[in-house]
């Protein structure tokens, strides 16, 4: 005879099973797939959980449980990935938005608190666009230009433009970072670009082995994307510009350097993540 599931009795079960597959969050995976699968807010999962699951959610919430113990990370499974209270649509051409991330999104609204201010944003190695329309549904009289050496990352960074309703403000460039930037008067630069060493490559998670990797390669050291932009995203910014970058685990001083040798820019903050690491470093333009 068949078990009847409750919701509650799904979860748990999950719950274990996850926690043996060695996944991080095992709780919190199982709340979002099933919320997913019966269409509702993870908030519904608590007041009904003695509601039985019927066969077809049951299987299809099956198939979800089965991918995820394999690794698939539950913003490929279901293609898309909340970020500032925004929800983008991401696959495996582009890098899945990380919380780190939203820190510096924060850091750099902090800074002007006109909404309606007129500013514009570059954003380099943009990939689903997180960044800049996040920044954008925030400020809502800015513009900017989202730029990717990716033309599929920029497909979806357009989708979800289109989606957020906000294709009227920004534009998506193909660029190797500043190949193909001719604009040279943007308020902020914002960047998180590809920092892991080559170490790191060969420890990676199997989730994150399923991001770009040109999205994640930072170089032998991690750091060869943050010289180029020291070097050259000067020129593309306004007198008393900001650039924004998003740093790994021990790299504030080698990329607080590089950007001081270049010689344009002077160090105005750096914010620390919530386990306590330095994570992003605002750097002002000099005079």
């Amino acid at each position: 005879m068949n078990k009847i599931w409750t919701i509650g009795e799904l979860l748990q079960w999950t719950q274990r099973f996850f926690k043996k597959k060695g996944i991080d969050s095992p709780r919190l995976d199982s709340e979002i797939l099933l919320a997913h699968v019966l269409k509702k807010e993870r908030i519904y999962l608590y007041a009904h959980y003695d509601e039985p699951m019927t066969a077809g959610e049951l299987n299809s919430y099956r198939n979800f449980v089965k991918k995820r113990a394999e690794r698939v990370s539950v913003a490929h499974l279901l293609g898309t990935k909340n970020f500032m209270g925004m929800n983008f649509i991401v696959n495996t051409d582009v890098l899945i938005p990380r919380p780190e991330t939203e820190i510096l999104v924060e850091t750099v609204l902090s800074y002007e608190k006109n909404t309606a201010a007129n500013i514009k944003i570059l954003d380099i190695g943009t990939g689903s666009g997180a960044i800049i329309l996040s920044l954008l549904s925030y400020w809502t009289k800015a513009s900017g230009t989202g730029v990717d050496v990716s033309p599929a990352a920029l497909i979806i960074a357009k989708k979800n433009s289109e989606a957020f309703k906000l294709s009227e403000r920004v534009e998506w460039l193909e660029s190797d970072l500043f190949a193909n930037v001719f604009h040279r008067s943007y308020t902020w630069i914002v960047s998180n670009p590809p920092y892991l060493t080559q170490a790191d490559m060969q420890s990676l998670q199997p989730e994150v082995r399923r991001d770009p990797e040109q999205a994640l390669f930072g170089g032998i050291d991690g750091l060869s994307y943050y010289r180029r932009l020291a070097a050259d995203s000067w020129q593309y910014m306004m007198q008393d510009g900001y650039c924004a970058v998003e740093i790994g685990a021990g790299q504030c001083k080698a990329v607080s350097d590089i950007f001081e040798a270049a010689g344009h820019y002077m160090i105005d903050k750096v914010v620390k993540d919530y386990g306590d690491i330095e994570r992003v470093i605002i750097f002002k333009r000099k005079e």
